[in-house]
């Protein structure tokens, strides 16, 4: 009797679970007939076009829609599930995966789909997970800043070849000068902790990303794909990538040989935040010395009367002669970091003085290569100086302040002020180092095609 009480026991928990499980597939099948009839009315998505730009007598440029109307109607429903199956997902090419990730936000946009959260992060994830294993990404550079292009503060990868040629291709008929790299994951031979593709983006500032861009389309953070190469604030060497990618933004924009109607103001404003982080900016110079130095983990030096300093130089064609200064290291190694020099760690200010004979200094000569000439260096400082003045007699909380927002504030007469009262506090701190200090014989040219002078 007992041995029967058991397997009756065993078939109701059977039949419970048959009719749990009935029930459900019955709740989900009428969840999908109800979204399917919420966005019954909606087009399946198209691709957008490339690029906003419009070339005159155009309209911005849409390229072939790589998904067929029968595929849509086969994969689209999928966002009408009530769980994505992953399994599913992965036979999918990346553009029929990324077309039913722009069809789960367009529609749900319109009306709210369930789970939409839920099953977001799992087409996401495949396609994190699809850059992630990727052994070679091609990426749109601009060949007239030698980095990767940047629009909107957004860098373009692809994973296709053809496709990102084809990109290529239309923003050259927007006058742009742009070529795709083959950028390898990790260079060969490099193990799994050296630095690769999206650690080098890291220091050029490029956090934000659309895979893609001129089909289906989807925006990740690089941080998405490996973490940031220093976790340590206080023991890393400058690094400086948000002014990186303010200048690569802004020579960019100087470089594109076009005209329109608002472009005065915006390359006005690219330019602006970008002295307003090279205020800010912790710098490698390079320099050699003689006599006692104290150098920290972070590059930082502190020297004494006894110390003799010498600094390289570079000249232009006529005959100017600037100080380079590097962002990182990895700037500083394309040249100094080879030529026998110690890179020292100096902030904007600290640098003024070693200019005093010089006509300014010149920020990565191998990369940007921009050019700040001493007087405009001189004015940047003391309008900042002039600003954070008249905000602490107001009372006001200085840190609330932007420099890029200190800068426009400064009155001319408090920043002609100012400079003069810099220029006195660098001359003699200039003069208390003179003699131990001297520029090294090493000099070299400097290509006027690259130089950028702000």
């Amino acid at each position: 009797m007992a041995l029967f009480g058991l397997f009756g026991g065993n078939k109701r928990k059977e039949d419970e679970e048959a009719a749990n499980l009935e029930l459900k597939l019955e709740a989900s099948k009428k969840l999908v007939e109800q979204q399917r009839k919420e966005h019954e009315n909606l087009p399946w998505p198209h691709p957008v076009p490339l690029s906003h730009i419009k070339v005159s007598g155009g309209e911005p440029e849409t390229m072939e829609d790589p998904v067929s109307s029968d595929r849509k109607d086969e994969i689209g429903p999928l966002v009408f599930e009530e769980k994505i199956s992953p399994e599913v997902l992965k036979e999918m090419t990346l553009q029929e995966l990324l077309f039913v990730l722009t069809t789960q936000e367009v529609f749900n946009a319109k009306a709210k789909l369930a789970n939409f959260s839920d099953n977001h992060r799992i087409i996401y994830n495949e396609l994190l997970n699809r850059i992630r294993d990727a052994k070679t990404y091609y990426a749109i550079y601009d060949a007239r800043t030698n980095y990767p292009f940047i629009e909107g503060g957004f860098a373009y990868i692809y994973l296709d070849e053809e496709l990102a040629n084809k990109a290529v291709e239309a923003y050259n008929r927007q006058y742009r000068k742009l070529v795709v790299k083959n950028c390898p994951a990790r260079p060969d031979g490099a193990s799994d902790t050296d630095r690769g593709f999206f650690d080098y983006l890291y220091y050029l500032g490029i956090e934000r990303i659309i895979i893609d861009n001129g089909q289906y389309r989807a925006r990740f953070l690089r941080s998405e794909i490996v973490a940031a190469p220093w976790q340590d604030n206080e023991k890393r060497p400058p690094i400086n990538p948000s002014l990186r990618l303010a200048m690569l933004d802004f020579l960019s924009e100087v470089r594109w040989p076009v005209k329109y109607e608002k472009r005065p103001a915006i390359v006005h404003a690219k330019e602006m935040r970008m002295i307003s982080l090279v205020l800010n900016g912790m710098y490698i110079v390079p320099l050699t010395h003689e006599g006692p130095v104290e150098m920290s983990e972070d590059g930082k030096v502190r020297f004494n009367k006894d110390t003799r300093l010498r600094f390289p130089i570079l000249k232009t064609k006529d005959d100017k002669v600037y100080l380079p200064v590097f962002t990182d290291g990895i700037e500083f190694g394309k040249k100094f970091g080879r030529e026998g020099f110690e890179g020292a760690v100096f902030a904007f200010r600290d640098i003024l003085r070693f200019v005093e004979d010089k006509d300014g200094i010149t920020i990565n000569p191998m990369g940007e290569n921009i050019m700040l000439p001493k007087e405009k260096m001189l004015e940047l400082q003391a309008a900042a100086e002039s600003a954070m003045s008249a905000n602490a007699n107001q009372g006001s909380v200085a840190g609330n302040v932007s420099d890029q927002d200190m800068i426009k504030r400064a009155s001319a007469e408090e920043v002609a002020d100012t400079i003069a009262k810099v220029v006195q506090k660098n001359a003699q701190l200039a003069k208390d180092v003179k003699e131990s200090t001297s520029d090294e014989d090493y000099k070299e040219d400097v290509s006027e095609a690259d130089v950028n002078t702000i």
